[in-house]
């Protein structure tokens, strides 16, 4: 995996071979498209054999569904279990609004960020792009597994696209920054902010 390069202020990923900027963006704000089919397929294997192996068709594993926010911790985490994981704030996370459809293994571009994946411990989203694997709520560091999600960052919002999406350097979550306040950090107090503005298509 490569890990950032830059300043810890602004995490950006090392350069690569990307497509051209209109098949970028294309890609990037076009898979709602075939949300529906990622979602039927996906749903509940965010660490499940699939995933795991990369079985399945390209269309099936563009995007996962079932991807929400937490109203306690403002992390955002995988609602495709019985459970809902291990918040920051005690409990279970506690989903509300859309549903996001993350992308996953498809190739990283100048706005997109791969190394995004789902914490089988407290079931959030986190970058492992780094030697350690950040804060997780249920307790030590984050345990990644399933699909390589690759997350649009600093393109346009639209009606089926959410922006103000932060990574946050203490515990290496994914959360949104759209309030006056910043949630809660496994790390301690609030999320703090770093990085790219992603961008996450929804339902």
């Amino acid at each position: 995996m490569g890990f950032l390069t830059a300043d810890d202020d602004n995490p950006r990923p090392e350069p690569h071979q990307p497509p051209g900027r209109r098949a970028v963006l294309a890609r990037a704000l076009g898979l709602t498209a075939v949300a529906g089919l990622g979602a039927v397929a996906s749903i509940g294997t965010a660490a499940g054999p699939a995933a795991a192996s990369g079985a399945g068709t390209a269309s099936t594993q563009a995007s996962q569904a079932d991807w929400r926010f937490c109203v306690k911790c403002f992390g955002l985490f995988f609602r495709g279990y019985p459970t809902d994981g291990a918040c920051p704030a005690g409990g279970g996370h506690d989903s509300a609004g859309y549903n996001f459809t993350i992308p996953h293994d498809i190739p990283e571009t100048p706005t997109a960020q791969h190394n995004w994946r789902f914490c089988t411990k407290c079931y959030g989203m986190f970058f492992w792009g780094y030697p350690d694997n950040g804060r997780c709520p249920a307790g030590a560091a984050h345990a990644a597994a399933g699909y390589d999600f690759v997350i649009p960052h600093d393109i346009p919002e639209n009606g089926s696209s959410q922006r103000n999406w932060r990574f946050c350097p203490k515990c290496y979550g994914l959360y949104f920054y759209g309030y006056p306040t910043n949630g809660a950090c496994p790390a301690g107090a609030a999320h703090s902010v770093a990085g790219y503005d992603f961008v996450l298509p929804h339902l």
